[in-house]
């Protein structure tokens, strides 16, 4: 994307430093037509090749005293490409232009923020929630840190994330919110980059991590909440689910009761949990039970198992020590739900559990399954398939 921006040497600077951040966070280029001989009404149209422009007014881009004849074509200017002014001192111009979008411009950083905003809705939007907003206080400084650049930042406060996520989303193309309780680093990692492929700037928030993660320096903020949700001493199926993020849909098929849940996806019908209820064996059957039926389709029906891979792991673990037939069965197709959709890692990780488990229950025929398809997936030199090869005792593999 290219936006122009037509000013005087008045506004220079600040133009200069509104592009720095729009190149910084977004890849947008800037075209910079600064004149102070011919008011902008005159030269504003030098820019309109871009896919935006942005029209800076003060006393010299915008003199006395007013020639309406002159700004009759920003006046009659029909939105292609999308334009936008900001006054940043008593000018002349007419009226009539604050009728369009017409941005603050006492405070800088307000103003950088709301040109931000406008050019984002113009870039593609990427695949991820729409963040649901919840009534906390955000800190001040996170938005220097995450929105105005990209950043990392930690906190405990999983209320405060969802908010910023909230209010924060304009800046961002997309907003992927990954849970991370129970789960080891390398598969967050790799499925944080298999959410965040591609081209666009991204907010990801992480949602129960026992320890902060490293993250490469890219265009994307990182949020990253510590800690995971306490337990609660109410009986619910609902504690059943995966508590950083689960299937609102899901939740109900368990009978469990949504009101002591969180909405996190306002589009999606996804929930959070602030404590998790106690848990008795028969919803624990039930959940798995409820996850098979699905994973026996997912080659026809793919989606609403994908929506259910947080909810496999629980499911297996309880289902590896109750019903052995069942949680296998699970577990080999979730596997190979993930290899499918390009999560090799993921894959190739519960695959392996899958090989181990068996070993230690003696059922040959599923270990030797899982081991000829671990022999396909891993190369002899990758340091990936050493890893997985190594005898089962020594890892802890969990998806």
């Amino acid at each position: 994307m290219r936006l122009s921006i037509c000013c005087s040497s008045r506004s220079a600077a600040a133009s200069t430093r509104l592009a720095r951040r729009l190149e910084r966070n977004l890849g947008i280029r800037t075209l910079l037509i600064e004149e102070d001989e011919v008011p902008v009404s005159e030269t504003w149209e030098e820019g309109a090749a871009s896919d935006a422009v942005l029209v800076l007014l003060d006393a010299v881009s915008a003199p006395a005293p007013i020639r309406v004849e002159a700004w009759k074509s920003l006046i009659n200017h029909d939105g292609n490409p999308p334009i936008a002014f900001a006054r940043f001192e008593n000018c002349a111009y007419p009226k009539l232009l604050e009728r369009r979008r017409f941005f603050p411009s006492d405070d800088l950083i307000v103003l950088e923020r709301a040109v931000e905003r406008w050019l984002t809705a113009q870039l593609p939007v990427l695949p991820g929630i729409s963040p649901a907003a919840v009534e906390t206080e955000i800190p001040e400084d996170w938005w220097a840190s995450l929105a105005d650049q990209p950043g990392s930042v930690t906190t405990p406060d999983i209320a405060a994330a969802q908010a910023f996520a909230h209010h924060a989303a304009g800046h961002f193309q997309g907003v992927v919110w990954i849970g991370c309780a129970g789960r080891e680093a390398p598969v967050i990692r790799a499925e944080l980059d298999h959410r965040t492929a591609g081209e666009g700037r991204w907010l990801a928030v992480l949602a129960h991590l026992d320890k902060p993660l490293k993250l490469p320096e890219s265009r994307n903020s990182y949020l990253q909440v510590l800690g995971v949700p306490p337990k609660s001493a109410l009986h619910n199926p609902i504690g059943a689910c995966y508590a950083p993020c689960f299937p609102g849909w899901f939740a109900r098929k368990l009978g469990g009761d949504l009101s002591m849940a969180t909405l996190v996806d306002a589009a999606n019908d996804m929930y959070r949990l602030a404590s998790v209820p106690l848990l008795d064996p028969k919803t624990q059957a039930r959940h798995l039970h409820s996850i098979h039926g699905y994973f026996k389709s997912w080659k026809t029906h793919p989606v609403p198992c994908r929506d259910l891979l947080n909810e496999v792991p629980a499911a297996i673990q309880y289902g590896f020590e109750q019903d052995w037939t069942c949680a296998a069965e699970v577990c080999r197709r979730a596997a190979f739900l993930l290899l499918n959709d390009g999560r090799r890692r993921e894959g190739i990780r519960l695959m392996h559990r899958l090989m181990v488990e068996a070993e230690a229950r003696g059922d040959s025929e599923t270990a030797a399954d899982a081991r000829h398809e671990l022999s396909w997936l891993t190369d002899e030199e990758d340091p990936e398939r050493r890893k997985v090869i190594v005898a089962g005792e020594q890892l802890s593999l969990l998806l």
